[in-house]
C-alpha cells in the first residue's frame, strides 16, 4: 500500500512538471484584463483627480478616479471625448445597493503587514482600510477558507492526514487533485482546475495572470449574479518563491483588476478582498525531523502500532507538522526539545498541553471561557497579557477578551486556536502538532526540491497567522478571527453571507 501510494505521488509530480513545461509557453494568449498599468499624472493633475487612465489606448486620458478626504477612491469620472475633464461622474457612495454585484476575491497566503504597507503607500485605495484577520491554527488554506466561508470542517488539516479511526495516514496528491479535503470548492464561482495548483508553484506569475483573465471572463459572463466568490490559488506560489516583493507586484495586478471592474461596470460592482492566512516571509530549509525522531527511538511509519511508532504526516511545505501515535505526551516532549521546534501540543482528556524546550502549560475550556496554567515558564508568552484581564473565581478568562488582548501577540489568540486545533478544526485531528521556527519547513521530500522556499506558512506565530480583509462596501472591525468573517460580512451587506448555496 505504501509503495503504491509513493508511486502514485511520484507519477503525479512527473506529470505536473511535464504539464508545466508545456503550458508555460501558452499562458496569457488572450488578455481580457487590459487596464493600463500607469496613471497619466499630468492629466490627473489638470482634472484634480487622484489618477487618470487611457483605457481606450488612444494616448489621452478617458477615465479618472477621485478620492475623498481620507484618500479613499469614491468617485469615477468618464471622458469618452477626451476633453481633459470628466463628462460623466459616478459617486460610488451614492449608488443604490439594489442591482449592485458583489465580488469576493480570496488570495492565497497574504500577510496583513504586506497589505497594510501597500495600502499606506497609496495602493488599493478603492477599498476601506484593511482589517487584521487571525487564521485558525495550523495556518493552512483548507482550514482557513472553511472558517472564512463558515462552511463544514475539512476531513483533515490537508489532503494527506492521519485517520485516527483507521490508524494510518491517508490521502495525498490524488486526493488533493480530486478536491476531497476542500468542501469549500462547492461555494466558489471561480477556482482554477486543481492541476493548476501545482503548476502555480512552478510558474506562479504566469498562472496568476491566467487566473486574473479567467476572473474577468467570469464576471463578464455572470453579470446578473448578485454575488461571485473567487479563489486565486497561484498567489501562494508567488509568496513561496518571491516573498513579500513578489506579493506586492501581484497586488499591483489586483489594483488594475479592480479598477477595470469598476470602470467597466460604472461602479455597480462591489469588491471584497481577503486571504486565507499569513506567511513567514523568511527563507527556509527542510527540518530533519526523520533523523531526529529516530535518534529518540521512534520508528516512523504510515501505520503506527507499537508504543514507539509515529505517523509523521508530510505533504505541503509548511512551518508546522503533525503526527499520529499512541504516546502523545512522550512524543510531544521529545519534539519540543528538537532544534527548530517552537511549540508542541497534544490533547490530554479535555485539556490541551503546550510544551516548549523550557516551558509547559495547560489550556482548559469552560463554555466560552479559557484558562491558561503555566507550570513551567510561559510557553505561549501570555502571562503579561492575561495580567491585564480579570478571570473568574476559577481562573477562566472570557474568550473574546483574550482575543482582543492577544490578537496581535507573538502567538495571536493562542488559547482558542490551540483548543480548536486539537478538538474541532477538522474531522480528523492528529495526536501531536508542532509549530516551527520560520527558517524551517516540514513536508514531502517529493516536493521539497521542486521550488525554492522564500516564504511559507502553517505555524502559530503572528506572521503566519495574520492576514487581512477589506471591502469597497464599507469599513470592518479592525481585528477579527477568520470564523468571525461571515457574521461581520452579513452585518456589512445587510443580508446573509456568503449568499451562494453549495453546488
Amino acid at each position: 500500500m505504501r509503495k503504491e501510494r509513493l508511486i502514485r505521488e511520484v507519477t503525479t509530480c512527473i506529470l505536473l512538471l511535464c504539464a508545466a513545461a508545456v503550458l508555460a509557453n501558452v499562458f496569457g494568449c488572450q488578455k481580457p484584463m487590459h487596464f493600463p498599468e500607469h496613471s497619466l499624472d499630468a492629466a490627473a493633475g489638470a482634472a484634480g483627480a487622484a489618477a487618470a487612465y487611457d483605457v481606450n489606448g488612444d494616448g489621452r486620458a478617458d477615465f479618472f478616479v477621485f478620492a475623498d478626504s481620507t484618500g479613499r477612491i469614491n468617485r469615477l469620472g468618464y471622458d469618452p471625448s477626451a476633453t481633459g475633464k470628466p463628462q460623466q461622474m459616478v459617486d460610488l457612495d451614492k449608488l443604490p445597493p439594489a442591482g449592485r454585484q458583489h465580488l469576493v476575491i480570496i488570495l492565497d497566503g497574504f500577510g496583513y503587514e504586506v497589505i497594510k504597507r501597500y495600502y499606506d503607500a497609496g495602493g488599493l485605495r478603492m477599498f476601506y482600510p484593511p482589517s487584521r484577520v487571525i487564521a485558525p491554527y495550523p495556518t493552512l488554506t483548507d482550514l482557513a477558507i472553511e472558517d472564512l466561508l463558515g462552511y463544514v470542517p475539512c476531513r483533515g488539516f490537508e489532503a494527506k492526514y492521519y485517520d485516527r479511526k483507521r490508524g494510518e495516514i491517508v490521502g495525498g496528491s490524488w486526493a488533493y487533485l480530486a478536491g476531497k479535503n476542500q468542501p469549500y470548492d462547492r461555494l466558489l464561482d471561480y477556482r482554477a482546475g486543481m492541476l493548476w495548483d501545482a503548476i502555480g508553484y512552478l510558474h506562479p506569475k504566469q498562472v496568476f495572470g491566467k487566473e486574473v483573465n479567467d476572473l474577468v471572463r467570469t464576471v463578464d459572463r455572470d453579470k446578473d449574479r448578485p454575488e461571485l466568490l473567487a479563489y486565486m490559488v497561484s498567489s501562494a506560489g508567488i509568496g513561496t518563491i518571491y516573498g513579500a516583493a513578489g506579493q506586492e507586484e501581484a497586488l499591483k495586478v489586483v489594483d488594475r483588476l479592480v479598477y477595470q471592474l469598476l470602470w467597466s461596470s460604472h461602479g455597480t460592482i462591489e469588491v471584497t478582498l481577503t486571504a486565507d492566512h499569513g506567511h513567514s516571509y523568511t527563507p527556509s530549509t527542510l527540518i530533519p525531523l526523520d533523523k531526529y525522531l529516530k535518534s529518540k527511538g521512534w520508528r516512523v511509519t504510515d501505520r503506527p502500532q507499537g508504543d514507539k511508532d509515529v505517523a509523521y504526516v508530510r505533504f505541503g511545505l509548511e512551518t508546522y507538522a503533525c503526527f499520529g501515535c499512541h504516546r502523545p505526551a512522550e512524543l510531544a516532549a521529545d519534539l519540543a526539545a528538537c532544534p527548530g521546534v517552537t511549540v508542541a501540543s497534544y490533547a490530554d482528556g479535555e485539556s490541551v498541553v503546550v510544551l516548549t524546550a523550557d516551558g509547559r502549560a495547560v489550556i482548559r475550556k469552560k463554555g466560552d471561557r479559557y484558562s491558561y496554567k503555566a507550570t513551567q515558564g510561559d510557553p505561549l508568552k501570555l502571562k503579561d497579557i492575561l495580567a491585564t484581564l480579570t478571570p473568574d473565581a476559577k481562573g477562566f478568562y472570557d474568550d473574546r477578551q483574550v482575543f482582543q488582548a492577544a490578537g496581535m501577540a507573538e502567538y495571536p489568540d493562542p488559547l482558542e486556536r490551540l483548543w480548536r486545533a486539537h478538538f474541532s478544526v477538522a474531522q480528523n485531528i492528529p495526536d501531536v502538532i508542532i509549530s516551527l521556527e520560520d527558517k524551517y519547513y516540514s513536508g514531502a521530500t517529493t516536493f521539497s526540491g521542486a521550488v525554492k522556499i522564500a516564504s511559507t506558512h502553517g505555524g502559530l506565530n503572528r506572521s503566519n497567522s495574520t492576514t487581512f480583509l477589506m471591502s469597497t462596501v464599507g469599513p470592518l472591525p479592525p481585528l477579527m478571527r477568520s470564523a468571525d468573517v461571515p457574521v461581520r460580512m452579513t452585518a456589512l451587506l445587510g443580508r446573509p453571507w456568503p449568499a451562494k448555496t453549495p453546488r
